[in-house]
């Protein structure tokens, strides 16, 4: 009879806490699909992160808390496959080193909502305030696509697709090729009543830049301010 196959093997663990010596150089936000996904090689960034702070979304509350991160590598079919693992479990939004959330109470009033063609609006009631997430296009193919955030007062561009690629120096010159638009969650974090979201506003199939925007971080006249980004492209 054949040999029963072997569990799987663990190869390494690596606690993102205990590496002192080294220092986070910039902040790092991932979302649940981050942390659900396997990686094909370590996940860029994460080695000596200190801190994490994780949000939890339940029927009850929104939390966030000190979190424990690992990333562990297993061995699948002769391959070595990353995954992060938080303690506690089932952590909605990871943090490190992102100026203005802190552990604490949280408001969660939206998640997982794409734009798209057929789908066009968000709306999202936090307190007494209605805001409005749009995408403006006309073609087809969304690659003149413009998102917008509203309060009813005020309206602020939070993306514009562009033929020749991003507009800021450190993001990539992508031409436009099957944009994908996500709100992965859509509350409160930085407790100060107003609406932030962790968005993923890509012209590009293959990009996923996830960007946090906090409300509290806002420049004159505008709604949200991105705090922290972490950027991948699918493997």
């Amino acid at each position: 009879m054949p040999a029963q196959a072997k569990p799987t093997l663990v190869l390494a663990t690596i606690c993102l806490l205990a590496q002192v010596g080294l220092a986070a150089a910039e902040p790092i936000i991932l979302s649940s699909s981050d942390i659900a996904d396997g990686y094909d090689e370590m996940p860029r960034g994460l080695i000596g992160r200190k801190t994490w702070l994780g949000l939890y979304v339940t029927r009850a509350e929104s939390r966030v808390k000190t979190t424990r991160v690992e990333v562990v590598a297993r061995k699948e079919n002769s391959q070595a496959i990353y995954k992060i693992i938080t303690n506690p479990p089932n952590a909605e939004l990871l943090f490190s080193e992102v100026p203005a959330v802190s552990a604490g109470a949280a408001v969660t009033v939206g998640r997982y909502v794409d734009l798209w063609e057929q789908e066009r609006e968000a709306e999202f009631r936090l307190g007494k305030h209605v805001y409005r997430v749009r995408l403006e296009s006309t073609q087809p193919d969304l690659c003149d696509a413009v998102i917008t955030l509203s309060d009813g007062g005020r309206t602020q561009k939070l993306f514009e697709a562009r033929p020749s690629g991003g507009d800021r120096q450190r993001e990539p010159r992508l031409a436009c090729d099957e944009p994908h638009f996500r709100i992965h969650w859509a509350g409160d974090l930085d407790r100060d009543g107003r609406l932030d979201l962790l968005v993923t506003l890509s012209q590009k199939y293959s990009y996923f830049p996830r960007q946090l925007l906090l409300s509290s971080r806002a420049e004159s006249g505008d709604l949200v301010s991105e705090v922290g980004r972490y950027e991948r492209f699918s493997q």
